[in-house]
């Protein structure tokens, strides 16, 4: 065998190691995936965890909170080491991290495509450093807090009306396509519940989802309304997720992180524009 035939061996012995290692890499972190995911959809206390972790990390999947947590069930606010940096704080020399999904575009056929690689996030706990998490705290009757309303009102997708007299804080009415709110709360009550409604409002779809109907959706509703009150440091009650089981029985891992993915992308779509405008 020439030198080159040995260089040539040795390169793709080397190819094929890289290959084994990213498989096994894959598979291990598709096991904690669906092991959080699992935990997460038949666990009430463990549901309502995700809950705040997610509330307070927006620009995570959930398929990446929930795997971060399986990692690290006590992690609290995660970045990257670039964002951790550029917040003035440094990682733990002795901390690795998490392993969370990170999109890698690549290009194939002349056209792009959406993979991903394997990163790394870290907990606040794992760094070091004066930096702070910025965190807005919307208050009463302060200019923030009605320019949130505003913009939370221009996410409903159906009519808004108010009442003097009706007996519920907000209800979105399925017949008439129309969200009632009640004019005797405070600011943050009146956040949380047209919140609440136009989750209800959003996942009725004009009622394009005929599956819909208020007891089915209302976990899902008051999840996203609960979310969306705690990155704004609204206060509001946990949802009730003590059928949070039977919410997801007989769904296969994919479909529930399916839900679950779903849930946090309208979350993070109106937390992101009122993030905006305030």
């Amino acid at each position: 065998m020439s030198k080159l035939d040995t260089f040539i061996q040795e390169r793709q012995q080397r190819s094929e190691e890289w290959k084994a290692q990213k498989t096994a890499e894959r598979d291990e972190l598709n096991a904690l995936s669906e092991s959080g995911i699992l935990t997460a959809t038949m666990e009430p206390q463990a549901y309502l965890r995700y809950l705040d972790v997610q509330a307070d990390n927006p620009r995570y999947s959930a398929s990446n909170i929930l795997l971060a947590m399986e990692q690290n069930p006590e992690i609290t606010f995660i970045n990257s080491l670039k964002n951790w940096n550029d917040l003035g704080r440094s990682i733990k020399q002795e901390e690795t991290g998490m392993k969370v999904r990170v999109t890698d575009p690549y290009i194939k056929d002349g056209r792009e495509h959406r993979g991903y690689k394997v990163g790394r996030g870290f907990d606040i706990a794992q760094t070091t450093g004066k930096g702070t998490v910025p965190k807005l705290t919307l208050q009463e009757n302060t200019p923030e807090m009605d320019a949130a309303l505003r913009k939370l009102l221009d996410q409903s997708p159906v009519k808004v009306n108010t009442s003097t007299t009706t007996y519920h804080d907000a209800l979105y009415d399925p017949a008439s396509q129309e969200i009632t709110v009640s004019t005797n709360l405070t600011d943050g009550q009146t956040f949380a519940a047209l919140a609440r409604e136009i989750v209800h409002a959003k996942l009725h779809d004009h009622g394009r989802y005929p599956y819909y109907s208020r007891s089915d959706c209302a976990l899902e509703a008051d999840s996203v309304g609960y979310m969306l009150c705690r990155s704004f440091g609204i206060p509001g009650k946990q949802p009730d997720a003590s059928k949070v089981g039977a919410l997801f029985e007989g769904m296969e891992p994919q479909d529930r992180r399916g839900v679950l993915d779903s849930l946090q992308q309208i979350f993070q779509r109106m937390q992101r524009e009122i993030q905006r405008e305030i």
